[in-house]
């Protein structure tokens, strides 16, 4: 699974979905190709007091996408419009078929199931033209649905302390939020850098991420860590310095930006974006 695919059960699953092997009522997924190396995963349903939600997922191996906003969904239609961003306008369809499929809740044992179908219209028009996607129809999603509603939930706790580094930066939320992530675990080692921009455009919410693994270069830093260096390669452009011995508004300095899905040149430097540089944990 894709780092990107990765965001969907916390941003996208309503509450309780990952209870079910079965989609609640209400409920639908399903994916269309987009342009660019995207794919168009689009989820629908409507909460315990009828409040409708849509989500247009664009995701690619190392990016993705996501909007978020309210919208008319039921067991049978399913209305959203994005303005700009594109439509979602379609019906359910009982085509009458069933199918095979594995189930992951079950140990992979297969079953089978009604083949649905969704018809009408599903548009999709990225910002700055990073992705567009144009369909008549899908199927559910069984294969994505499950992936979700029967991952296992809860992490690990943490473990020995690597003699890497993890450089944490974040922005405090306001208008939008920022996550950058850049781990090495050992000296020498390859460097796993994220980045997720979360924003919010009246009822629109909106988060962006990418994900890279790189050379040991893109993140230098002393044994002790006092300084430290961040240069990863495209989609970032330019670098940033730690120093922790610096005042609060120098300790995190320099011209890193990255082109996240949609918007280009995202400053990753700046007086509210505060970095954090400790040893990572296996």
């Amino acid at each position: 699974m894709t780092l990107a695919l990765l965001l969907v059960a916390s941003v996208l699953l309503p509450a309780g979905a990952q209870a079910t092997p079965d989609p609640p009522p209400g409920y639908a997924i399903f994916k269309v190709k987009a342009s660019h190396g995207y794919e168009l995963n689009v989820f629908a349903f409507a909460s315990s007091d009828g409040e409708g939600s849509v989500a247009l997922f664009a995701s690619s191996p190392r990016a993705a996408a996501i909007y978020r906003t309210p919208a008319t969904v039921t067991d049978q239609r399913i209305e959203a419009d994005l303005g700009v961003l594109g439509q979602i306008s379609v019906k359910r369809v009982r085509t009458g078929r069933t199918k095979s499929v594995r189930d992951s809740c079950r140990g992979d044992r297969r079953r089978r199931i009604e083949a649905i179908r969704y018809e009408g219209t599903i548009e999709f028009h990225g910002e700055e033209d990073f992705s567009e996607a144009s369909a008549t129809g899908a199927p559910f999603d069984w294969a994505t649905y499950m992936a979700f509603a029967c991952a296992s939930e809860g992490g690990h706790p943490a473990g020995r302390q690597l003699p890497g580094a993890r450089l944490d930066v974040h922005r405090l939320p306001e208008e939008n939020e920022l996550m950058l992530h850049a781990t090495q675990d050992r000296p020498g080692a390859r460097t796993e850098v994220s980045v997720q921009v979360d924003e919010v455009r009246g009822e629109l919410e909106i988060t962006r991420a990418i994900g890279l693994r790189t050379g040991p270069d893109a993140l230098r830093f002393d044994p002790k860590l006092r300084t430290a260096t961040l240069a990863p390669p495209a989609p970032f452009k330019g670098h940033a310095s730690f120093r922790r011995n610096a005042p609060p508004a120098a300790r995190w300095t320099g011209n890193l930006t990255v082109d996240l899905p949609g918007y280009s040149d995202y400053p990753l430097i700046g007086p509210r974006i505060h970095a954090e540089l400790e040893h990572p944990r296996a």
